[in-house]
């Protein structure tokens, strides 16, 4: 099978079957979805600018496919860390994407995937994981294809486009974005990139690892197979008994590379293994020149090498505070690239880290402190990435922010919430007062540090520390600088006017008045939703 070469966006379709996404567990789906999937051949390129044609599918909605509704946008979804040649997107396999089309919300959007390579028609090829672009521009390449297919069969792409993915697929949709900002600026524009569990840096990520090789607990799986992908696309020429001890380096081919084991099946081959029982010494020091030369080659191959992001871009990161798979300094250091980016000799405003969505374009969420990569991790970012592309359409119905949800979140800060509070009659300020400088009854007259002290040996009851909660709260956009802001604030005695205009707000009126609820607010969404999908 072969496509024809001469032109970005070509493509031959060389499989087309109606199908059933399930979003479910272990087997048991509470919810099912009817999908019209078209697997195509497309061109692209290898990790040596050579060409190459891959396979990848685009698939349908069966009420979007029928005309029954309207298309909302279009998702392009790059796959996470595959192993067995089954596994392969256009073999049949999804898991993900099915858990974002298939549950309740049932967002109307057109599925785009692209096999990559060394899956599907470029089986017998190995595939390249977390190196350099060369997936980001297979994942574009497969867009282009799937726009020129959709504009010939006459279906509408909607008007947004997401590009997404988790653990390595995350990776990868940096990738594409990356490649995206250096070459295809005025043909494509993501509305928003959204990523979780994601090892944009290799570097951080093996030091962590390198910091618990004693430890069972860590996941050895990946490491071996990111090891071996830079030996060989980087041309480090190490052997696998160089690499790997003698538990590991005789099997690595048929575990890892023969397509028959997936990654279910080495975690259970793997299962209870160190790091340091599997890898060579040398590949654990950091003085070692085998180290130093697996680093180098992860350094000039980064995502971070050459790239100028694009100041507008949006981005959504998730990731577990303890995830034992990629560790979570892998993902800050994608924060820290962002928010720290010259731009011109300024760093770029525009990304500053904040949980809360359209406050900023860099959206983050590392709030649950959990080990779990995938059953934690995945189910989490996937839930978020449904109600996101169902909540667009309602939220940017007329093109702009919808003015009723912008006002909903203009207070969501530190500062902006305690100012609300007491907008509303809370005398907050008074409230710590009583707490921190005491006023004769119990637990009265606590200091500053006394308090954070209690605070620590109460969260170590629930098996965290203060420490970790700060670096959530960090992860979250809030800075150091905000904390002590408030702290401060809550420390300074209040305006006399204000003080008498809190209490005359609370005091003042004989009946409560009533706030809008969120459910008021999503409402008047769904509302105006309506009209714009019918006034046609």
């Amino acid at each position: 099978m072969t496509a024809a070469q001469e032109e970005p966006g070509a493509y031959q379709v060389y499989h087309e079957t109606d199908t059933v996404w399930n979003f479910g567990y272990q087997g048991l789906n509470l919810f099912s979805r009817k999908m019209h999937r078209i697997d195509i051949a497309y061109p692209s390129t290898d990790k040596d600018g050579n060409a190459v044609t891959l396979s990848g599918y685009v698939c349908v909605p069966d009420e979007v496919y029928g005309g029954a509704m309207p298309c909302d946008g279009v998702m392009l979804y790059n796959h996470f860390t595959h192993t067995f040649a089954q596994e392969a997107p256009t073999r049949g396999y999804s898991i993900g994407e099915d858990l974002v089309m298939a549950n309740p919300l049932k967002p109307n959007y057109i599925v785009v995937c692209s096999d990559f390579i060394g899956f599907g028609l470029t089986a017998d090829r190995p595939q390249v994981y977390c190196y350099g672009d060369v997936n980001g521009q297979a994942s574009i390449d497969c867009l282009l294809a799937a726009r020129k297919l959709l504009d010939e069969r006459g279906i509408s792409q909607g008007k947004y486009l997401f590009n997404v993915g988790i653990s390595s697929g995350g990776y990868d949709a940096i990738a594409t974005q990356r490649v995206r900002d250096m070459k295809y600026r005025d043909e494509i524009r993501f509305d928003k990139t959204l990523v979780g569990g994601v090892p944009f840096d290799l570097e951080a990520a093996y030091e962590t690892f390198i910091s618990g090789k004693e430890d069972a607990s860590w996941s050895p799986t990946c490491m071996p197979m990111v090891l071996d992908q830079y030996n060989r696309h980087a041309n480090l020429g190490f052997t696998y008994e160089q690499m790997f001890t003698d538990q590991l380096a005789p099997h690595f081919e048929e575990w890892f590379l023969s397509g028959k084991y997936s990654m279910s099946d080495l975690g259970k081959l793997l299962e209870g293994k160190k790091l340091v029982e599997l890898v060579q010494p040398e590949f654990l020091s950091e003085t070692s020149p085998e180290y130093k030369k697996f680093i180098a080659a992860s350094k000039e191959h980064s995502l971070a090498n050459g790239w100028t992001p694009d100041s507008t871009a949006s981005y959504y990161v998730q990731h577990l505070t303890r995830d034992k798979v990629v560790p979570a300094n892998s993902g800050r250091e994608f924060l820290s690239f962002l928010n720290n980016f010259d731009y011109d000799g300024k760093k770029c405003q525009g990304f500053t880290k904040s949980i809360v969505p359209e406050r900023t374009r860099l959206q983050t969420n590392f709030i649950i402190p959990s080990e779990s990569h995938t059953l934690v991790g995945g189910l989490v970012y996937f839930l978020h990435l449904a109600a996101t592309l169902t909540a667009y359409p309602i939220l940017y119905y007329d093109d702009e922010l919808n003015t009723y949800y912008a006002d909903l979140i203009e207070p969501a800060t530190l500062m902006g919430i305690l100012k609300l509070l007491e907008s509303k009659g809370y005398d907050v300020r008074g409230t710590v007062k009583k707490l921190t400088q005491g006023d004769g009854s119990a637990g009265g007259g606590t200091d500053f540090f006394s308090m954070l002290a209690t605070i620590n040996e109460t969260l170590t009851k629930y098996g965290t520390n203060l420490e970790e909660v700060l670096q959530i709260v960090s992860d979250c956009g809030v800075e150091l600088n905000d904390i002590l802001a408030v702290y401060q604030y809550l420390n300074t005695d209040p305006d006399p006017a204000a003080e008498s205009k809190i209490r005359r707000i609370a005091s003042d009126s004989e009946e409560p008045v009533a706030e809008p609820m969120l459910i008021d607010y999503y409402q008047q969404y769904l509302k105006n939703w309506v009209i714009e999908k019918t006034k046609n």
